[in-house]
């Protein structure tokens, strides 16, 4: 109950707002009768104080302090009986609770404090029990239309006629799931500022709150889901502050969480058995072609199908173990599954068919392609650019480095394994040279094999030669440069994307290549020149292992 309901109460009839008017909408939850000097420490939050002021009637400034540390600690008010022992509020108390918007009631000297205190609680008493049974009945309502069928739909569509108001279910990746009907309905682009919004949001246990989104009232109500991951239920056009609207909505939470939970459950129990399938699969365990494609086509393996494999890797994983997980199993698997979730989500929003399953720790991903032989280059320049832009996602949502190793093609199935290997290898190769969210494709890989065919005498000679005083040298300005050539390399030769890896500014990148230039006093421009840089940058890599 509110303040402003206290005062309705018969034994208050004659009573009075002394000050703080604006915080009678303050929640009483309890009420407390005493006169011991130290009596705040025995207080709670939206706690009403009933008193006589016996304890502090010769010391006004007692009061003024009692007011100041009620307010602090989030009482709902303080009632004082007057004429009794002290004459009147001082205008100092009456000042200060006007400012704090803290309420004070003038109790008439014939209003005695026990019945009041009686007849407040029993009123709290009997609005709880009210609201427990609508709450306790709404839930059961809630829980009905789901066994019925009519799943979450079915809930956000009685909810909204209950509290008439639109709602919206949002999960914890901050994907609108559920929309009730509405007769106005609500438009892609504000579902996706409310999604937007919701993404941002976290709360720390709070039932609900209200905020403003495009300038219209929207209460957010959280789920917690599992694993501290969070959804929301959004009622939109209004401030919700009546009780039974809020259990309404709280109840809906309570369903739609465990519709959660349960769906995760199911999902969890599918992906470990699809990842030991797999895993025994690409370590060729399955022996017999028909078992590979009975129990592949349930995950979408296709019997005359040409796949490619990527293959990603958490960067510094090992590190990251020591340093955040160390004997925490649980919490490291959490974190996978939290990566598992968020590349499962950027590939289905490419509406093009995958696969994606776990295998130790890395992710592995197979791509169907129409054809294996049909201008590779440019199929594989635009995978590249996909991975690149996961990459950089992950890392601004997560925080979380990603690299890829990208294998050949498996013309049939039984291929698969080969190219899932040549994939791993390509990333393992990118951490030998101690790159970071790198796209790493096989070809490399095969041409470094050419090259170890090559005398280590020759190769240490041609190394020499392209790159010059940058070769060995340890200075830190000449291993900056060589690391922007390494990157310019690997983009193309294109600048704003190697400013953009290397987290510099196109202007310092231009600057670094003129004074590579002049160092090696090779233009930078000349595909031939190029070709060489990229062969000795490759060389380098072969010469450190």
């Amino acid at each position: 109950m509110k303040m402003a309901e206290v005062m309705h109460m018969p034994l208050l009839k004659h009573a009075k707002i002394a000050a703080g008017q604006l915080g009678m909408n303050r929640s009483v939850a309890s009420v407390n009768m005493m006169d011991a000097p130290d009596i705040i420490h025995y207080l709670k939050p939206n706690e009403l104080l009933l008193t006589t002021a016996y304890a502090i009637k010769e010391s006004p400034n007692d009061l003024l302090e009692l007011v100041r540390q009620m307010a602090d600690k989030q009482c709902a008010g303080l009632g004082i009986k007057t004429k009794r022992f002290i004459s009147e509020i001082p205008a100092s108390v009456r000042q200060l609770a006007d400012e704090l918007n803290f309420p004070i009631v003038e109790i008439p000297l014939d209003s005695p404090l026990g019945e009041l205190t009686t007849q407040i609680l029993s009123y709290i008493l009997e609005k709880r029990t009210d609201e427990l049974r609508y709450a306790l009945e709404t839930h059961q309502a809630f829980s009905r239309i789901v066994m019925e069928g009519k799943g979450m739909t079915g809930v956000m569509n009685s909810l909204s006629t209950l509290i008439q108001h639109p709602v919206l279910l949002i999960d914890h990746w901050g994907q609108v799931t559920v929309q009730s009907r509405s007769p106005h309905p609500i438009s892609q682009q504000k579902k996706k500022t409310l999604s937007d919004l919701s993404k941002s949001i976290r709360t720390n246990g709070a039932r609900y709150f209200s905020l403003l989104a495009d300038q219209e009232p929207v209460s957010a109500f959280p789920i917690e889901i599992y694993r501290q991951r969070q959804g929301f239920i959004l009622v939109l056009g209004a401030m919700l502050d009546d009780p039974f609207s809020v259990l309404a909505v709280e109840q809906a939470a309570n369903v739609a969480r465990f519709e959660f939970m349960k769906q995760y459950a199911l999902e969890e129990s599918s992906r470990r058995i699809k990842n030991e399938f797999f895993a025994d699969f690409l370590d060729e365990q399955i022996t017999s072609d028909e078992e590979i494609i009975n129990r592949g086509k349930y995950y979408g393996l296709q019997k005359r199908q040409a796949y490619k494999c990527i293959v990603a890797g958490i960067d510094d994983s090992t590190e990251i173990y020591s340093k955040k997980f160390v004997g925490q199993e649980d919490s490291f698997n959490q974190f996978k599954d939290q990566i598992y979730e968020y590349l499962d989500d950027r590939f289905t929003r490419l509406k093009k068919p995958y696969i994606l399953f776990t295998k130790a720790h890395q992710f592995v991903m197979l791509l169907p392609v129409e054809d294996a032989h049909a201008e590779p280059e440019s199929e594989e320049q635009d995978w590249n650019g996909i991975l690149r832009s996961i990459q950089d996602r992950l890392y601004e949502d997560l925080e979380v480095s990603l690299s890829f190793g990208v294998g050949n093609y498996a013309e049939q199935l039984t291929d698969i394994p080969a190219c899932f290997h040549k994939a791993l290898e390509s990333l393992r190769s990118g951490y030998e040279s101690r790159k970071k969210r790198f796209v790493q494709s096989y070809r490399v890989k095969e041409l470094a094999e050419l090259l170890r065919m090559i005398p280590h005498k020759n190769l240490k000679q041609f190394y020499d030669n392209t790159l010059k005083g940058l070769a060995d040298s340890n200075d830190r300005e000449d291993m900056n440069l060589i690391q922007t050539i390494a990157v310019y390399m690997e983009n193309n030769c294109l600048i704003s994307e190697t400013a953009k890896q290397l987290y510099i500014h196109r202007n310092t990148v231009s600057y670094r290549l003129n004074k590579c230039e002049e160092i090696l006093g090779r233009s930078l421009k000349d595909p031939n020149e190029v070709l060489k840089l990229r062969v000795a940058l490759m060389v380098r890599t072969l010469l450190k292992t």
